[in-house]
């Protein structure tokens, strides 16, 4: 069976996160960044005891998103497919919260054997996740994309999950939302702007953070803003894209915007991680194209979009 998926994105409206009430002026960072890690590795493990299709439906937020490539309904998606035999297996390698703890995110590896653990056919790729806390303390996926890779070398699956530094909040929740969002989108907007005038290498090298990820699907995620500004370089493709979609933590420091973007004559969708810096300026820590699929596909198991 296939699954029609048309070229064109469904038009998201624009949301925020809902600001967690009650927030404390300073929170644990370390221990929210733990708790996100913890919630990845529990829902990889209950994938492989239950099966991909059971683990999603329990980590899905109701508002959940999941990119296939184009962004669906996260509950509904998965609620729709049949339970498989196939065996998907991945880990994250890095991860990041915002300074309210509400919002975090984490990618790695994935690999996914069609026909259960013994298959010796094997595809490989890049998850890319954000979580949300729920009212009750535990996180919930609200986003979910990815792309496809050749089986990646040991460089890229090591572990380098870093500290978390305790901040305090500046500002009410709300009042950070709110304007964390709109600033997300404007610099988004003059990043592509720049990227229209000036080429797409001059606009990554303004908008860059310095520890980046750049992830396309087809190939091994570069990591660096050196190394990827080596590869736009190198690439030199035209690029056009257009925001329709952000969310940003409560505290306004950690967000996504989510878009159509043409790279070249490709068209799909883009997942973009911005982190708000010691500035005060928003930059981007990890950019994910995946393009999208020239005929009907079916997504086989997680974050895997476009394949057979």
């Amino acid at each position: 069976m296939k699954m029609p998926m048309k070229k064109s994105l469904i038009v998201l409206s624009l949301s925020v996160v809902c600001a967690v009430p009650g927030l404390a002026a300073t929170v644990d960072r370390q221990a929210a960044l733990d708790a996100v890690v913890a919630a990845e590795k529990a829902f990889a493990k209950t994938a492989a005891e239950k099966g991909t299709r059971a683990a999603f439906l329990e980590v899905l937020a109701e508002d959940s998103v999941v990119m296939v490539p184009r962004p669906l309904p996260g509950r509904a998606t998965w609620e729709g497919r049949p339970a498989r035999p196939s065996l998907l297996a991945w880990f994250p390698v890095a991860a990041d919260v915002s300074l309210a703890g509400d919002l975090g995110y984490t990618t790695g590896p994935w690999e996914l054997r069609p026909k259960g653990k013994e298959d010796k056919n094997v595809l490989h790729g890049f998850y890319t996740t954000f979580w949300r806390k729920q009212a009750d303390g535990s996180y919930k996926v609200l986003l979910d994309g990815g792309i496809t890779c050749p089986a990646p070398p040991a460089s890229a699956t090591v572990v380098k999950i870093g500290k978390a530094v305790p901040a305090k909040a500046e500002n009410p929740p709300q009042v950070e939302e709110a304007r964390g969002k709109f600033t997300i989108l404007s610099a988004d907007r003059a990043f592509a702007k720049a990227a229209a005038s000036r080429g797409a290498a001059a606009a990554y090298a303004d908008f860059l953070a310095e520890s980046s990820r750049l992830h396309r699907d087809g190939a091994i995620p570069v990591v660096s803003k050196a190394k990827i500004l080596e590869t736009i370089k190198a690439q030199s493709p035209k690029m056009i894209w257009a925001p329709i979609q952000a969310r940003v933590a409560s505290s306004g420091d950690l967000g996504y915007s989510l878009g159509n973007e043409t790279i070249g004559t490709e068209q799909g969708v883009y997942l973009r991680i911005w982190k708000k810096q010691a500035d005060d300026s928003w930059r981007v820590v990890l950019d994910l194209f995946t393009p999208a699929p020239p005929e009907p596909t079916e997504v086989h198991g997680r974050k895997t979009p476009g394949q057979p």
